[in-house]
């Protein structure tokens, strides 16, 4: 394979110090104009071979390197890119602990992953898990992976992330254990969630998979006190094309808050919503988490979805929201994930098979 390396002329490196990020507009997989997710200037320039990379910011001092998987046709990358990677000193703190590089989920360039094998790049994403965009990967010494997050990350909760890392709390507790500590003073996680029991099965849930089912399921994770789970009822849940889908699942909603109600899970044992979610290590309100009919995972959606390009909560029922959503449960329905593991090649596929 011939390496390709892009170059960042003078007049861009100008344009992205002007003007934080690029604003050219650029066609999604669904064919919806949306703004360009342009890699800022402080992204480290890499000549593609990440060894090297993580060898360098190790003899730097620095704890490893911070991949970003992203595409430039892509809301939440921009939403991540003009708000959370806006705020300096998150840059400055994220800089200080890891060297950060950005790559192109659909990139043909030739890259050299951490053992030293040369793949394209857009297949060393589907390797490193990348399904959504952006995701972002914090490797450590020796390449471990140490925080893997999914989609738009907000400045506070990014904060707490680096907090995460920065004391290596890593070494001895969650993700998710440290996070929800962390942001527990401001949640009050009274009351109940919105139940919407004519798409989804009421309690008690008996989920096991053991015998294989006839139909994938689809587990809605929600807490009281979400604003984000309520804007999901009102805006997306509501839609006649959203409800269809969802009753080609088994679908369930689950609190997972709920210490006390116990469900069986696919693969036969027996827990509270809360531990399940412990044990997925679910970071987000609400998170969509799909089974295969064997039981197995197939596909989670773990990350804020109902929020604009800057990163701002959308409450009106948009179309972009709405496609958005229903490409993931299409994605799931034709087990997209089977064929093509990496999400947006999976749809940018789909579009250009369908009808014009």
């Amino acid at each position: 394979m011939r390496r390709r390396v892009p170059g960042i002329s003078a007049l861009m490196i100008v344009l992205c110090i002007l003007l934080p990020w690029a604003t050219a507009a650029a066609q999604s997989a669904d064919g919806n104009e949306v703004l360009e997710a342009i890699h800022p200037p402080w992204f480290k320039e890499s000549l593609l071979d990440f060894q090297a990379d993580l060898q360098d910011a190790i003899d730097d001092g620095k704890k490893g390197v911070m991949m970003y998987f992203g595409t430039r046709a892509c809301s939440y990358c921009h939403a991540l890119l003009t708000r959370t990677f806006a705020q300096e000193d998150l840059v400055e703190r994220l800089q200080a602990s890891f060297d950060v590089i950005g790559l192109e989920v659909l990139s043909d360039d030739e890259v050299r992953d951490f053992q030293g094998r040369s793949h394209w790049a857009k297949d060393f994403a589907v390797q490193e898990g990348a399904r959504f965009t952006p995701t972002l990967i914090f490797y450590g010494e020796d390449a471990e992976v140490l925080v893997r997050l999914v989609g738009y990350v907000a400045p506070d909760r990014f904060s707490i992330v680096l907090d995460y890392l920065e004391n290596e709390v890593y070494r001895q507790q969650s993700l998710r254990e440290y996070v929800t500590a962390a942001e527990a003073v401001t949640r009050t996680d009274a009351g109940t969630i919105a139940r919407d029991e004519a798409l989804f099965a009421p309690p008690p849930h008996d989920l096991d998979r053991r015998s294989p089912a006839e139909r994938p399921l689809l587990v809605l994770f929600e807490r009281p006190d979400c604003t984000a789970c309520e804007r999901l009822h009102r805006t997306v849940l509501p839609v006649p094309s959203v409800r269809e889908q969802i009753g080609q699942f088994d679908a369930v909603q689950l609190d997972m808050t709920d210490t006390e109600s116990t469900l069986t899970l696919p693969d036969g044992t027996s827990m509270s919503p809360a531990a399940w979610a412990d044990r997925l290590g679910l970071l987000h309100a609400p998170a969509l988490v799909f089974f295969d009919e064997q039981g197995a995972e197939a596909v989670r959606v773990d990350s804020e979805l109902l929020i604009d390009h800057f990163g701002a909560a959308v409450d009106d029922t948009t179309p972009r929201l709405v496609a958005n959503v229903e490409a993931r449960l299409q994605y799931v329905l034709e087990r997209g994930y089977v064929e093509q593991p990496q999400f947006q090649r999976w749809r940018s596929r789909v579009m250009a098979d369908s009808p014009r």
